[in-house]
């Protein structure tokens, strides 16, 4: 069976993040596709060392639940990435993970060449933030997901998304959801 892993960064547990990767794993499901819902703020994630063990053995030194989603992520079939934007950005556990992704990143090594076929699902939420401010925020997600091999992706942004139920009321946003799980499912 393929599978899906859907990663939220928001630290609001049942806020939007958690609302759409609900909605995203429910189609996925609905579509034959396993899941597994990586919520960072409950996973042990350290922060990348630099230590360089990654540019001389295969992953990271580090074995904690980062260390195992970056081994899923390679051979998944596709994977939704969900999380807040603050001040223009991902939350820190966000990028505390996606520093990790560097034990991917080697050019002396064989790295993942992107398949069209592995899809990246971004879907960002924001405050106040215009939706061109926040663009440089997904393009950098694809950018580290991308080091796992994928080769296509859609970037999703909800402005006006900042109170908890938000989502929720917000149909138009659902639809998008929708259409966005029936990409992923193709």
């Amino acid at each position: 069976m393929k599978k899906y892993i859907i990663i939220t960064g928001s630290p609001r547990k049942e806020g939007n993040s958690d609302k759409i990767a609900a909605q995203c794993e429910a189609q996925l499901k609905e579509a034959g596709f396993e899941t597994e819902v990586f919520r960072i703020e409950d996973k042990k994630v350290g922060s990348c060392q630099a230590c360089e063990y990654c540019k001389t053995h295969d992953g990271c030194v580090q074995k904690d639940d980062a260390s195992a989603v970056i081994e899923e992520l390679k051979n998944c079939a596709g994977a939704v990435f969900v999380a807040p934007i603050y001040f223009g950005s991902v939350p820190g556990t966000c990028k505390v993970l996606t520093d990790r992704f560097y034990s991917m990143f080697n050019p002396a090594k064989s790295m993942a060449a992107p398949d069209p076929a592995k899809k990246l699902g971004i879907v960002l939420t924001c405050g106040g933030s215009p939706e061109e401010a926040v663009r440089p925020a997904g393009e950098f997600i694809n950018t580290c997901f991308a080091l796992a091999g994928f080769g296509d992706h859609k970037t999703l942004v909800f402005p006006g998304e900042n109170p908890k139920d938000a989502f929720a009321g917000n149909e138009d946003y659902q639809k998008q959801i929708e259409e966005l799980g029936k990409w992923l499912a193709e």
